[in-house]
């Protein structure tokens, strides 16, 4: 199966604001901003809104619509808890972003006796029930038949592509239908009049390989319905990264400083959440011509401290920024990830380390109880009166923790 959340940021917050239920409701910012939409309600995408348009684009087509930006923790939250009625459903869960999930149920025959029609209608019950959000549900042989079934059941539905038809049901379809074909491979395909399902199985695997490389041989199976990758539940963190786009491109140094600080602040804060050390830091800069630039350096231990991470952060930031042209994105990525903190510190800095250590983790504490904006450290001090804030810390154009 594959479980989608409809609309989900716009949904959420219809949730949680019932006076918003029936209305259009675009997640991304407001109309003025340029930014784009993250997420738009039905009554939205009947006048044309779809996710990723232009936020000016949406206001034209919906001027009606309630324009948010919405708030990323609320969300995180709604997904943890359609993940958890997943996961009491199925043995195996594989999470795909925060709105959509693969669910497989091996060994479970004598547990679900029903259909797998009811099977679903059950599960979306209980996601209801407990989030009060709907879900579209897809029922296949593979992830590939699920995907396409979820497809078909949006919104709020149920659909279910019975074993043994794969490969009628994918014929009239149109070649982009299948994961993998945007719209420079349809059109290369159009090219040699292959515009369904149909067309491409009459062609060669061995030719799909020549022209797209390995992903044609997968294509080819595709096409007849056969997709044999598994659901595989989450495997142990490999890094733990937090970026975010300026709301308006930015030039002073500090603010970019404090941004990277804070950044640095939720990413550390992840990994003693998680139990984990970092000893590489890897920090992306994009300036506002879309020059993207990486630097990448190791530490000489491992760490969770804020401080630490900063220093060499700072530094690699202080080697990207060499242009004078605006910035649009900050982030800092954390890996090499071990478990636990690094307990081998040179002798004189033993008493140092542990005085570090504990007020972490007091700050830890005083933000999980009253909220991250409860304290304002380091460098993330030039940003007080530059960004709005709430209690889940300052309010920033994209979600800064997704990642």
């Amino acid at each position: 199966m594959l479980a989608d959340v409809d609309a989900f940021f716009a949904q959420v917050e219809q949730v949680l604001h019932p006076e918003l239920r029936g209305k259009p409701v675009i997640v991304g910012g407001q109309p003025g901003e340029s930014s784009v939409v993250a997420s738009a309600s039905y009554e939205a995408r009947a006048f044309g809104v779809h996710t990723a348009m232009p936020l000016s684009q949406a206001h034209r087509l919906c001027p009606q619509a309630v324009f948010l930006k919405g708030r990323y923790s609320h969300y995180r939250k709604a997904a943890d808890v359609v993940l958890e009625v997943l996961a009491e459903f199925a043995p195996l869960v594989e999470p795909v972003s925060l709105d959509e999930a693969y669910l497989e149920f091996p060994g479970c025959e004598q547990l679900y006796r029903e259909a797998p029609i009811d099977l679903a209608e059950r599960l979306k019950g209980a996601v209801k029930e407990r989030s009060a959000l709907d879900v579209s549900i897809g029922v296949g042989t593979s992830k590939l038949m699920a995907k396409l079934a979820c497809k078909l059941a949006k919104p709020h539905g149920i659909a279910w592509l019975c074993p043994g038809y794969e490969a009628e049901f994918l014929a009239p379809l149109s070649v982009d239908a299948l994961p993998g074909i945007g719209q420079a491979s349809r059109s290369r395909l159009e090219k040699f009049n292959v515009r369904t399902v149909a067309d491409l199985r009459r062609v060669p695997a061995q030719l799909l390989e020549l022209t797209f490389g390995a992903p044609g041989r997968t294509l080819a199976e595709y096409a007849w319905g056969r997709d044999t990758s598994p659901v595989e539940p989450p495997g142990p963190n490999r890094s733990v990264s937090r970026e975010t786009t300026f709301a308006t491109e930015v030039m002073d140094r500090a603010v970019i400083e404090g941004m990277l600080y804070y950044l640095t602040e939720r990413a550390c804060r992840k990994l003693r959440e998680l139990g984990l050390s970092a000893r590489t830091v890897t920090v992306k800069l994009r300036y506002s011509d879309f020059e993207t630039c990486l630097l990448t350096r190791s530490l000489k231990e491992a760490t969770d401290q804020d401080h630490r991470v900063y220093e060499l952060a700072g530094d690699l930031f202080r080697r990207l920024f060499t242009r004078r042209v605006r910035v649009r994105l900050i982030g800092v990525s954390l890996s090499s990830l071990s478990a636990g903190a690094a307990h081998q510190k040179p002798l004189l800095e033993a008493d140092g380390y542990e005085k570090r250590r504990r007020l972490y983790h007091f700050l830890d504490r005083i933000r999980e109880r009253f909220g991250f904006s409860a304290v304002t450290a380091g460098r993330s001090i030039n940003l007080l009166g530059k960004l709005e804030q709430d209690e889940e810390g300052f309010r920033l154009r994209t979600p800064s923790l997704t990642r």
